[in-house]
């Protein structure tokens, strides 16, 4: 393939920006505050900065091991040239169905929040396969409409977030007092939760090639998450004033709660607006982690990406037909965190010693 024309499947490396934050501000965000007040009550907005600096020492790692060798800068390559053909295959098979079901827990918890707030009696069916074509239309036309939904996603919502001052109107500070009154070893699983709010980033590992110049993005990666850490602090320390704890930690969803409060002129409900509108939040999350599903399945299988495509999103509607309950929900997001926290906190870390014990062989060899 012609550079020209190479260059029309890549984006530029401000983009990664939206990539990444997309990604991390999903369905997560509408409850995370319950989860980390519950580990660590209204003192974990400490776990909050933590937690962030975590992940960007995460992101550091990751491109450190994708800039160890300008050769084989995505995951598949890195795995077959330090694993083999068979293991290395295994490891990214792994990363592939983790991204896969990341995806239909994403979906999965939309659907069930319509369900719960909006439309009690609309099944799956109803909702599921007008929300995967949408998501399988912008993956089969290109890794560049996939990043104009994650830019489209970030653009349109962003002004919800500012829905959040309305409670302050009622915040009590004292909720947030005495700071600093909790122990290490609740900061500790506040942290681990609060960490598990933050992954998808990882998707960087796939996608990288598809970046022109991706050294230059290495800092658009860290201000994305960034910008993911202040929205989520905000979001938290909104709640922490606005609910007592005991009334925190009984809400499934905080976020929504908190807009049952706004009346406008025309728009009673205003949860209803916030709802319809996460889906646009939501885009991103499926477009990214089922384009690299069926991105990793082309390379490791030699199928056109459109066959594994369809696979993907066929599997994912069998996987929301299996998934009826709330509690079958909780669990496979659940599975699909405690996997992330094994890459991020495991799996990085090693293949971050292993691209640096290659590379330093490579030098003295």
């Amino acid at each position: 393939m012609s550079q020209p024309k190479k260059a029309m499947y890549h984006i530029q490396p401000q983009l990664v920006f939206f990539l990444v934050h997309t990604m991390q501000a999903g369905i997560g965000i509408l409850s995370f505050q319950r989860q980390i007040a519950i580990e660590a009550g209204y003192q974990s907005w400490i776990a909050i900065i933590i937690a962030g600096l975590i992940v960007h020492g995460i992101i550091w790692l990751i491109y450190e091991i994708l800039n160890a060798d300008e050769n084989r800068n995505h995951l598949p390559a890195i795995h077959k040239a330090y694993f083999g053909k068979w293991v290395g295959g295994m490891l990214t098979m792994v990363l592939l169905f983790y991204f896969f079901f990341m995806a239909t827990a994403v979906l999965r918890t939309y659907i069930h929040i319509i369900q719960l707030w909006m439309f009690p009696k609309v099944t799956m069916t109803e909702l599921a396969i007008p929300l995967l074509f949408v998501v399988g239309y912008a993956i089969y036309h290109g890794f560049r409409v996939v990043t104009g939904v994650a830019f489209f996603g970030f653009m349109i919502p962003i002004w919800l977030l500012f829905t959040n001052l309305a409670p302050l109107e009622f915040g009590e500070t004292m909720n947030i007092l005495p700071l600093f009154d909790t122990s290490v070893s609740e900061q500790i699983r506040a942290v681990e939760t609060m960490t598990l709010s933050f992954i998808g980033f990882e998707a960087i590992l796939f996608y990288y090639p598809f970046i022109q110049n991706g050294k230059a993005s290495q800092k658009w990666a860290h201000f994305g998450h960034g910008v993911t850490v202040i929205a989520h602090f905000f979001v938290a320390l909104t709640s922490f004033l606005f609910y007592s704890e005991p009334q925190l930690k009984k809400l499934l969803y905080p976020t929504l709660s908190m807009w049952k409060i706004i009346q406008l002129p025309i728009i009673e409900r205003f949860e209803y607006v916030g709802i319809a509108l996460w889906l646009i939040v939501i885009m991103p999350n499926l477009t990214i982690a089922l384009w690299v599903f069926s991105r990793g399945f082309k390379q490791m299988t030699g199928m056109k990406q459109k066959h594994t495509l369809t696979i993907g999103l066929v599997l994912s509607y069998l996987s929301l037909l299996i998934i009826q309950t709330y509690d079958q929900t909780v669990w496979l997001t659940e599975t699909v965190a405690k996997v992330g926290m094994m890459i991020l906190g495991i799996y990085i870390p090693v293949l971050f010693v292993i691209s640096k014990v290659k590379k330093k062989k490579g030098e003295t060899s």
